[in-house]
Parts: C-alpha cells; sequence; structure tokens
C-alpha cells in the first residue's frame, strides 16, 4: 500500500475541486453535513466536533 500526502500535490488542487465538484452535482459523490440552527446552540454545536457526534461537515446556521 502506498499512500499519499496531499501537499504534494497542491498544485493540483483546483483541478481537483473542478472535478469533484462535477461528482456532486451529478451524484457520483455525496457530502455529508450537520447544521445547528442558532447562534444559542454553539455550545452543543462546539461539543459535536469532540464527541464524534456530528456526521461530515458541521455548520452552525445564524441568521437567516
Amino acid at each position: 500500500m502506498t499512500g499519499i500526502v496531499v501537499s504534494d500535490y497542491y498544485d493540483r488542487a483546483g483541478e481537483a475541486a473542478m472535478v469533484m465538484a462535477g461528482w456532486i452535482q451529478s451524484g457520483k459523490l455525496k457530502t455529508r453535513e450537520d447544521v445547528v440552527q442558532g447562534l444559542d446552540n454553539f455550545p452543543q454545536a462546539f461539543d459535536m466536533l469532540f464527541s464524534g457526534a456530528n456526521n461530515g461537515k458541521l455548520v452552525l446556521k445564524v441568521g437567516a
């Protein structure tokens, strides 16, 4: 097995982002995110980062 270091390919990050965006738009790649509503729930959201309670990207939505 051979691993890679992302920084070795940083010059191709734009290319990767475009390819992956196409995969997301076509449904070939699914993203996961948890959205916590309201600034009052910040402590709960912050705890989720360290407890493993979130599933993918964690977003704190404030405002409308």
